[in-house]
C-alpha cells in the first residue's frame, strides 16, 4: 500500500507574529552594531550623506522648517554650514575641504539673507538680537577657521564689535533674543563667537568672552551648578544644558569639562531602561509634556538633549559616551540612505538632519581637542541590548520551528494502521475507518 507523504504546514497567525519578532530583533541588534562612532572616519561619511539629502533645495526645506519652528530657518541654515564647517577642518582631502568651505559660504549666504532676518528686531542692543546675530557670526567665523583672511573681512570685524559692545554694556550676562526674552544658550553661541573674534582678530574680544562665562557661571542653578535654560529662571534642561557645553569649551575647556559631568549626573539616563539618552528635565523633575525647545518628552526623555548631547560629549572628550548617544537615531530615527543620501524620520524633520549631522562632526576652533575620556555614564548598555533581543530573536525562532508542524497524517504503522489524533484507523474492505 503507497505511503501518504504529509506536507509541513504553517499556523499563520502565530508564524506572523514571530517573524515579526525576529525581524525587529534583528534589526535593533543591527541598528547599534552598525551605529556611527562619532570619532571615526564612519560618522563622517554618514554625516555627509545626511548633507547629501539637505543640498538639494535646501533653501526650500529651511523654509519648510520656519512653518513648524520660530527659528527653523536660521537653524537649518546655520547647523547645515556649520557642520561643513567642521568636516572641512577635519579632513586632510584638499577638494573636500574645498567642497566644505563653498558649502559652508553658501549656507551663510542664505543666513544673512534678508528672508532670514524676518522676525529678528533690535533687542539686547543688537540690531537682530543675540540668536541671530550670534548663530550668523559663528557660522562666519568657522567660514574664517576653514578658508582664512578674517582680517579682510570688514562683515566678520563689525560683527565681532557689536558682540564685544553688546555683552559689555549689557545690564547682565544674558543679552535678549527678542525684546525682554533671553535664553543663555543663545548667549553662550555668541560669546563663542566673540572667542573666535579673539583667535582671528584680536586677544580683546576673548577677553569679552571669558568675563561672559564668569558672569553667567554666577546665575548657574545652585543645585546642580549648571547654567539656566531661561535667563528669569535658575532651573537647567537638558536641551539648552548641552548645548552650551559645546560652546563654553571654545572660551575655557575646564568649565565645560565641570558642566558635562553634572550635565551627566542631573540628565543622563536610558530610554525605557535600556538606550542611552538625555532627560529634558533633571531625575526627580517631572516637568512638562515638552515645548518647542524640546520637541515631544517621551519618558523624560527629549530628542534634542539626546542629539546635541553627542556634541557635548564630542567636545569634552567622552568618546564612549558620544558614541552610546549616537546609537540612539539609528535605532529611533528611522534612518534612510539611497544613492548616497541619508535621511532621518522618513526626511520629514531637515533641522533635525542638521543638528545630528553637526553634533556627529563637532570639533573646537580655538581651543586644543580634549583628551579622550573613557568614562560614560551609560556603560554596560550594550551588553544589555544585546542580551534582551537576543533573547526575543531564539524565543521567536524556536516558536518558528514549533509552529511549522506536520498536519494531522503520520508515517504508517505496524499491520497498516495509522494514528490520527491518538486513535487508531484500521483498513475494512479498503476503506480507512476509526476503530474504537
Amino acid at each position: 500500500m503507497r505511503r501518504d507523504r504529509p506536507r509541513r504546514r504553517w499556523r499563520w497567525p502565530g508564524a506572523v507574529v514571530c517573524a515579526l519578532g525576529a525581524l525587529l530583533s534583528l534589526l535593533a541588534i543591527g541598528r547599534v552594531a552598525r551605529a556611527p562612532d562619532p570619532s571615526d572616519a564612519g560618522a563622517t561619511r554618514v554625516a555627509l550623506a545626511q548633507l547629501a539629502y539637505l543640498r538639494p533645495g535646501l533653501e526650500a526645506r529651511a523654509n519648510a522648517m520656519q512653518e513648524t519652528y520660530p527659528e527653523g530657518r536660521v537653524f537649518t541654515l546655520v547647523l547645515y554650514g556649520l557642520a561643513w564647517v567642521d568636516v572641512g577642518r577635519g579632513t586632510g582631502d584638499a577638494a573636500l575641504r574645498a567642497r566644505a568651505l563653498a558649502e559652508a559660504r553658501r549656507a551663510l549666504a542664505l543666513a544673512e539673507a534678508p528672508d532670514s532676518r524676518i522676525g529678528y528686531g533690535p533687542a539686547g542692543g543688537l540690531p537682530h538680537g543675540i540668536f541671530y546675530e550670534g548663530w550668523t557670526a559663528h557660522l562666519r567665523a568657522g567660514t574664517l577657521h576653514l578658508g582664512g583672511g578674517a582680517a579682510r573681512d570688514p562683515a566678520f570685524r563689525a560683527a565681532c564689535d557689536r558682540l564685544d559692545t553688546a555683552f559689555r554694556r549689557g545690564p547682565g550676562p544674558f543679552l535678549d533674543s527678542y525684546p525682554e526674552m533671553a535664553w543663555p544658550a543663545d548667549n553662550a553661541v555668541g560669546a563663542a563667537a566673540l572667542a573666535s573674534c579673539g583667535t582671528l582678530l584680536h586677544p580683546r574680544y576673548a577677553e569679552t568672552a571669558r568675563a561672559w562665562l564668569r558672569a553667567a557661571l554666577r546665575q548657574a542653578d545652585p543645585a546642580t551648578g549648571l547654567l539656566p535654560h531661561d535667563a528669569g529662571l535658575p532651573n537647567p534642561r537638558g536641551e539648552s544644558v548641552a548645548l552650551m557645553i559645546r560652546f563654553v569649551h571654545e572660551i575655557d575647556p575646564a568649565a565645560a569639562a565641570a558642566q558635562y559631568a553634572a550635565m551627566n549626573r542631573t540628565f543622563a539616563t536610558r530610554f525605557a531602561g535600556l538606550l542611552p539618552t538625555v532627560r529634558e528635565y533633571p531625575h526627580g523633575v517631572p516637568g512638562s509634556g515638552g515645548d518647542i525647545d524640546s520637541g515631544p518628552v517621551i519618558l523624560g526623555v527629549s530628542a534634542p538633549a539626546s542629539v546635541v548631547g553627542i556634541a557635548a560629549a564630542r567636545m569634552t572628550g567622552h568618546h564612549r559616551a558620544a558614541a552610546d548617544l549616537r546609537a540612539g537615531p539609528e535605532v529611533l530615527g528611522v534612518p534612510l540612505q539611497w544613492r548616497g543620501r541619508r535621511s532621518y524620520a522618513f526626511g520629514q524633520l531637515p533641522v533635525g538632519d542638521a543638528f545630528l549631522a553637526w553634533a556627529s562632526v563637532v570639533r573646537p576652533w580655538n581651543v586644543p581637542e580634549a583628551a579622550p575620556v573613557a568614562a560614560t555614564p551609560y556603560a554596560g548598555w550594550r551588553v544589555a541590548w544585546y542580551g534582551l533581543w537576543g533573547v526575543i530573536l531564539l524565543l521567536c525562532l524556536a516558536g518558528l520551528a514549533r509552529l511549522y508542524r506536520r498536519p494531522g497524517n503520520v508515517p504508517v504503522g505496524r499491520g497498516g494502521a495509522r494514528t490520527r489524533a491518538g486513535r487508531s484507523i484500521a483498513p475494512v474492505h479498503g476503506i480507512e475507518t476509526p476503530s474504537p
